[in-house]
C-alpha cells in the first residue's frame, strides 16, 4: 500500500474530497496535514543524525471510509507527498513578540520537514510559490517547449507600456502575482482589457506600480486543461458567447457559455506535458486560447487550479486520473 501525504487545508475539502472518495477502493492510504493545525493541534518531529539518517513523524488526519481520523505518520512511511492548497485565512500574527516568533518558527518547521522528505512529489510548495509570482517564467518555458505565448511586458515605465499597447486593440492587464485584497483573504484580481487611450492617460499610475501586460489575443474558444501525470483532460469554453466572459471566462456565465470535453491536437498535448516536466509539476490547470486562425496560445498554469465545475459540466474523469497518477508515480 502506498502512503500519500497531502498537505492541504481542511477548509479546502470541497476541492479534494472527490480525490479521497476515488481512492477508497484503491491500495492508497491518504493522510492529510493541514498547516493551520500546527502547532496547537498537531506535532512534527524530525531528527538528522551524524550518519545522515532521518527519523521523525508528523501528526495527520487519515482518511478512512469517509472519515478523518487522527494518526501519526512516520517519515519513512511516506511514499508520495503533494502540496495542494492551504486555507486562505491563515493564523494572524500576534501582537506580542512571543506569538510572532512562534508563528515564524512554526512556518520554518513545516518548511524544513517537507524539504527533506525522501519520497516522490506531485507538486512541491516552493515550486508552487515560485510559479504563482512569476508568470513571465512560465511564458519563457512554454515558449521553449514550442507553445505559442502572447507578447508580454512587465514595466513601470509609462513610455514602454504606451509603446507596447496596440492603438486598436489596447492590451490586457494582469497582476504579477497572487495577492490577498480583503480581510477574508480572497483573491479576486482578474484579467482586464484596457484601451490604448486609457493606457496613455494612466502614465502616473504606471510609474507608481509595475504592471504585467500582454497583447490582447482574439479568441475563438478558451480552454481549461487539467494535466494530471501523463493525462491531458481538456474542457473547451465558448467564452465569446457571452459579454460577461469575453475578456475573462472566470466572470462565469454558465447558463450561456457552453463547456465541452474535447481532445486537444496531439502536438499541443505533447508540448503541455513537456512544459509540466520542465517546471516540475505533476498536476496543474492550464489556460489556453484558441484563436480564429485555429492556433493555440498558452496563458498560464495554476498548480492548484479549480476543476470541479469542469468535471460537472464537461464530464471529465479528473478524480480517476488523480488516482491513476498516484498509483503509477
Amino acid at each position: 500500500m502506498k502512503t500519500i501525504l497531502l498537505i492541504a487545508g481542511l477548509g479546502q475539502r470541497y476541492y479534494y474530497d472527490p480525490f479521497l472518495k476515488a481512492c477508497e477502493t484503491k491500495d492508497l492510504r491518504i493522510c492529510i496535514f493541514d498547516p493551520n493545525r500546527f502547532p496547537s493541534e498537531a506535532s512534527i518531529s524530525i531528527a538528522f543524525d551524524v550518519c545522515g539518517a532521518l527519523t521523525g513523524f508528523i501528526d495527520v488526519l487519515e482518511y478512512r471510509s469517509g472519515e478523518l481520523m487522527s494518526s501519526r505518520l512516520l517519515i519513512q512511511d511516506i511514499n508520495i507527498a503533494w502540496y495542494l492548497r492551504e486555507d486562505s485565512t491563515q493564523v494572524k500574527e500576534g501582537n506580542f513578540l512571543e506569538d510572532r516568533f512562534s508563528n515564524n518558527e512554526s512556518r520554518g518547521a513545516i518548511r524544513s520537514f517537507l524539504s527533506v522528505l525522501r519520497c516522490k512529489w506531485v507538486n512541491r510548495k516552493e515550486t508552487i510559490d515560485f510559479l504563482a509570482s512569476n508568470k513571465l517564467y512560465q511564458q519563457l518555458i512554454a515558449n521553449h517547449v514550442g507553445l505559442l505565448v502572447p507578447a508580454t511586458l512587465i514595466s513601470n515605465n509609462a513610455d514602454s507600456v504606451t509603446n507596447f499597447s496596440d492603438p486598436e486593440e489596447g492590451l490586457l492587464l494582469k497582476s504579477i502575482g497572487y495577492i490577498k485584497l480583503d480581510e477574508e483573504g480572497r483573491k479576486f484580481l482578474y484579467s482586464q482589457r484596457f484601451s490604448h487611450s486609457e493606457i496613455v492617460e494612466s502614465a502616473e499610475a504606471i510609474r507608481r506600480c509595475p504592471i504585467f501586460c500582454q497583447e490582447y489575443v482574439q479568441k475563438l474558444y478558451e480552454y481549461r486543461v487539467m494535466v494530471i501525470g501523463n493525462r491531458v483532460l481538456a474542457c473547451r469554453i465558448d467564452s465569446q458567447a457571452s459579454e460577461k466572459t469575453k475578456v475573462d471566462w472566470r466572470h462565469y456565465d454558465f447558463e450561456n457559455v457552453e463547456h465541452s470535453p474535447v481532445e486537444l491536437p496531439l502536438g499541443i498535448q505533447e508540448n503541455l506535458l513537456r512544459f509540466m516536466k520542465m517546471i516540475g509539476l505533476q498536476y496543474g490547470a492550464i489556460d489556453l486560447i484558441e484563436t480564429p486562425k485555429r492556433e493555440f496560445v498558452f496563458l498560464e498554469v495554476n498548480p492548484s487550479g479549480q476543476w470541479g465545475w469542469i468535471a460537472d459540466f464537461a464530464r471529465l474523469p479528473i478524480p480517476e486520473a488523480v488516482v491513476e497518477m498516484l498509483e503509477t508515480l
